[in-house]
């Protein structure tokens, strides 16, 4: 309960918190499934399909970061990305946060499809989890260097947890994890994180509000050019 008290003071993580869901429910909707989909109706929302000499949309590198695989998936993602929402948002700028998110979301999944690129066989990637582990490692580097030594380091276990998770199930042959997303958004929110301690003052209103109106258009054309060119193929 405490979290979603705090939620009131992180307006931007609700916002994409909303849009998380707001795609879930239309998978919902079209595919009459809740706690699981198939491949069509998560290719038919945004998912990225990597390898097997198939020609997708660039644009489902930031389409993806919003489309889950099922109920848990979507629960686990929507968990952390509040508790990092409420730690990091308003510290970090409101605009700086959504913007990270977008733009490590689609490096994640960039590096996700090169690593695909030689697979035989096509694979469907999805999930915020990319994004996400971009905002943990902007406000853990943030954190280090602004001499919050005990918050960064909780963030970086967090981020050793995850990606041995990640990288342990991947060698014992189970194909549930996307590390290279994982790795891909993480090192691209670091270097963010990097960058905004050099920068003391909080930014100012007008950037904080283009950044998010920024990171509202281009999300929302990604997912126009997907359906179309979905509907048209």
């Amino acid at each position: 309960m405490n979290l979603i008290r705090r939620l009131r003071e992180a307006p931007v993580t609700v916002g994409l918190i909303a849009v998380n869901l707001l795609v879930y429910l239309i998978m919902v909707a079209v595919s009459r499934r809740i706690v699981s989909f198939d491949n069509g109706t998560m290719i038919g929302a945004g998912a990225l399909v990597s390898g097997g000499d198939i020609e997708t949309s660039h644009w489902r590198w930031l389409t993806a970061a919003f489309v889950h695989v099922g109920l848990l998936h979507i629960f686990m993602n929507v968990w952390v990305l509040a508790q990092i929402g409420v730690i990091s948002e308003r510290a970090l700028g409101r605009g700086l946060f959504v913007a990270t998110y977008v733009v490590t979301g689609i490096l994640g999944n960039v590096l996700s499809s090169a690593h695909a690129a030689g697979s035989p066989v096509p694979r469907i990637s999805a999930g915020a989890s990319g994004a996400i582990m971009g905002l943990i490692g902007m406000a853990t580097t943030f954190a280090w260097r602004s001499g919050q030594r005990a918050v960064a380091r909780s963030l970086a276990f967090n981020i050793l947890l995850v990606l041995g998770v990640g990288l342990s199930l991947t060698a014992g042959g189970v194909a549930l994890v996307d590390n290279a997303a994982h790795i891909g958004g993480l090192v691209a929110g670091a270097a963010v994180g990097l960058v905004r301690v050099q920068v003391r003052r909080p930014a100012p209103r007008w950037l904080d509000l283009a950044l998010i109106a920024a990171s509202i258009a281009l999300t929302a054309a990604a997912f126009a050019v997907v359906q179309i060119s979905s509907a048209a193929s």
